[in-house]
């Protein structure tokens, strides 16, 4: 702990996504002294250049959305901080501290909303191509595959969307699809009809990605025949789905089969203090409006907590400021 200070909030939010921004905004404003740190602003949602399905918005940018999150949450007094949690520490009458690369901060309670991380194909050349050629978020930089021969693994809608994103610029995209047809909703597969730029080869599993200093070329194999087939191209974004890491947490948190974070109905873990919201949880939807609402439930929860740690009446909860 030497040459790094020691910070005292109420509550530290873990993840910077809708479900920690909203989180952030909601004990705010219940006049909690509030950390949010996370390694982006938006999480998934950021990644998503148009978002037709949150409410009162015909079609919005997730980039702007989630740092619209971030502004609000920040207005009325929650401390953003990007930056990379190590671990977290139990202490004791349960408190916590949250280790960083560069401070610590130490809390009555914790809200873990970190999201999901991308998954990854797993094959031959891919992580020595990560950044040279093989990519995971389709927004992040058109640099890459402008005028480009482009192919997309995936067939889902996060799949779709990237294919219709990058096909605004790119010179050719290539679905490569593991199963008989595309399992995106079907505005976005009816969207991808149109273009004419946009090839989808279903039955297909990626085997090896190949290049020397920059990715050249992915190996696929068709199912039914099982012959592999080689592709030109200048760059793959993998768009698979994602998975909960969560193994970190484990010594703190109970977690289930698929490393997602147990929570009661108002994102309680098993652990006194420690709240749980989002995608990282075992709520059965993983979609933004969702993730922001179980972020308002986390910190709603929290706040019944601190009242109650603090020996006051903690009962239902109306919708103005702690007094």
């Amino acid at each position: 702990m030497l040459n790094k200070k020691i910070e005292q909030f109420d509550v530290i939010i873990v993840g910077g996504g809708a479900s920690g921004l909203v989180a952030g905004l909601f004990t705010s404003r219940r006049l909690l002294k509030t950390l949010i740190i996370s390694q982006d602003v938006g999480g998934q949602a950021a990644t998503t250049p148009e978002i037709e399905n949150y409410p009162g918005y015909d079609k919005v940018d997730g980039l702007d959305l989630m740092k619209n999150f971030k502004s609000q949450a920040e207005k009325f007094g929650a401390d953003f901080r990007l930056e990379t949690v190590n671990s977290i520490d139990a202490l004791p009458e349960n408190r916590y501290r949250v280790n960083t690369n560069t401070f610590f901060a130490e809390a009555d309670m914790v809200i873990l909303a970190f999201g999901l991380s991308h998954r990854h194909l797993n094959i031959p050349g891919e992580e020595t191509h990560v950044g040279k050629g093989v990519f995971y978020c389709a927004i992040c930089d058109p640099k890459y595959y402008e005028k480009k021969k482009v192919v997309v693994v995936g067939g889902g809608s996060s799949a779709v969307q990237a294919a219709l994103s990058i096909s605004e610029l790119a010179k050719q995209v290539i679905i490569v699809n593991v199963t008989a047809a595309l399992s995106a909703e079907t505005v976005l597969v009816e969207r991808l009809k149109e273009k004419n730029n946009v090839q989808v080869i279903n039955n297909v599993s990626a085997k090896e990605i190949q290049g020397k200093d920059w990715l050249d070329q992915i190996i696929v194999t068709h199912s039914d025949t099982k012959k592999d087939e080689t592709i030109a191209c200048d760059c793959v974004f993998v768009e698979i789905g994602y998975m909960a890491k969560a193994e970190w947490v484990k010594h703190l948190v109970v977690t289930d089969q698929r490393n997602q974070i147990i929570i009661s109905p108002n994102c309680e873990t098993n652990r006194p203090g420690i709240f749980a919201a989002g995608d990282i949880t075992t709520i059965a939807f993983k979609q933004v409006i969702i993730s922001a609402g179980e972020g308002a439930k986390a910190a709603l929860q929290a706040f019944q907590y601190h009242l109650a740690k603090e020996g006051k009446r903690a009962g239902n909860i109306d919708w103005g400021k702690k007094k």
